[in-house]
């Protein structure tokens, strides 16, 4: 399916639970890790992997993704069902999971979801003693695109950069600090990567070597960035979005400082 396109972004964290017993790491893995479900499609599939040599279990949640005043947040939603939502995977082997749409009606804008995928604790043995086991989370993003549009292909030959007149936001810097605010404006989520200070004099400063993050459809976000030194005063600030190629120079009110 076209929604099953890989990308370079998914969340998984590392986390650390008392079990007795047991020191281990996560083996859990998630494939693809990013869903996209076109207006008329039913479902898609997500395969989780065990790579251990004991079985393990995993839990699949699914939640309404927005960005209020923003910040990121996950709401309760019975839009998208997995199944099964809980699974018991055997070493070596994989589980395949529907997501399914249940109800999510047509839009004007994309639609945004978070698919979490926890590797639960094994269940504690009555008479030995405390240890750690050490568990992902991995945290996949799930777009349900607007009526009338289709999953974007791979660009052939020279893709034209995503509209930048799409963003609109403010940049603040002092020091080794700096807030940046992103408002989109359009009818897609744009991701947000390789950010860079441009100074007045043609020398340039990484600040978000990889992925910063998502802006999604009609709405705000705002990040808090470490600096790896003080800016120079003037200047303009470059990202990367989405797929295009290079990165162009985000419309900011108060880049220079």
């Amino acid at each position: 399916m076209t929604g099953n396109r890989r990308r370079r972004f998914s969340a998984a964290i590392l986390a650390f639970v008392g079990a007795a017993g047991h020191a281990g790491a996560g083996n859990l893995q998630v494939e693809p890790i990013l869903l996209e479900f076109e207006h008329t499609q039913p479902a898609q599939i997500l395969w989780l992997s065990n790579n251990g040599t004991q079985p393990l279990r995993a839990q699949v949640r699914i939640h309404q993704w927005q960005q209020a005043d923003g910040q990121e947040q996950l709401l309760p939603s019975n839009a998208l069902v997995a199944s099964p939502p809980m699974s018991e995977i055997a070493p070596g082997q994989r589980q395949l999971v529907r997501i399914v749409r249940e109800q999510v009606p047509p839009s004007a804008r994309e639609q945004a979801f978070r698919l979490i995928v926890d590797e639960l604790p094994e269940p504690a043995a009555p008479t030995s003693a405390g240890g750690l086991q050490f568990l992902l989370r991995h945290s996949i993003p799930v777009f349900v695109l607007p009526a009338g549009t289709r999953a974007p292909q791979p660009p052939a030959g020279k893709a034209a950069n995503t509209d930048i007149g799409l963003l609109q936001g403010s940049w603040r810097a002092q020091g080794r600090s700096a807030s940046l605010t992103l408002h989109n404006n359009g009818t897609g989520r744009i991701r947000i990567s390789q950010v860079s200070w441009l100074s007045a004099d043609g020398r340039r400063v990484d600040i978000t070597p990889g992925l910063l993050g998502y802006v999604l459809a009609g709405q705000q976000m705002r990040w808090t960035l470490s600096l790896p030194e003080a800016l120079a005063a003037h200047g303009t600030l470059h990202a990367k979005l989405n797929d295009d190629t290079s990165a162009q120079a985000l419309p900011l009110a108060g880049t220079d400082r």
